[in-house]
């Protein structure tokens, strides 16, 4: 299959989300039949950064949307994007918590973290090449 395929959520940043959103980019990632592993890491650090965005983005107000969009481009690199609109806050470091960003660094091959108007998490991941005839 080439070409780029996409999937796209949408919902309210509530924990009772993070399973399905999960679940679906479970599924897609299914579809093209990816290492295990490889799809193992990228279900972790999507989930770290679905976590972070619906326990911080709206602290202390009514939860809003967050999104996900996955792409795999052509089979050969695969890009989530986890966002919402709410407030980017430095927070200082506190003992056993704040490796969900080290997570998610340690896994994806390319991090950015645009804070404008909300905060995206765009990861984007190299599965491993398919060798065989």
């Amino acid at each position: 299959m080439l070409g780029t395929s996409h999937l796209r959520l949408n919902c309210l940043a509530r924990p009772e989300s993070a399973k399905p959103i999960r679940h679906a980019v479970a599924a897609f990632l299914a579809v093209f039949e990816l290492d295990p592993d490889f799809a193992d890491d990228v279900l972790t650090a999507t989930g770290e950064a679905l976590a972070n965005a619906i326990e911080h983005a709206y602290a202390g107000r009514d939860p809003a949307d967050i999104e996900v969009h996955a792409a795999y481009e052509d089979q050969v690199k695969l890009s989530v994007d986890v966002w919402d609109r709410g407030d980017f806050i430095e927070r200082e470091r506190q003992p056993n918590r704040g490796f969900g960003i080290r997570i998610v660094q340690a896994i994806a091959s390319d991090v950015r973290i645009e804070t404008n108007g909300g905060t995206r998490v765009h990861m984007e991941f190299l599965p491993p090449t398919v060798t065989g005839g």
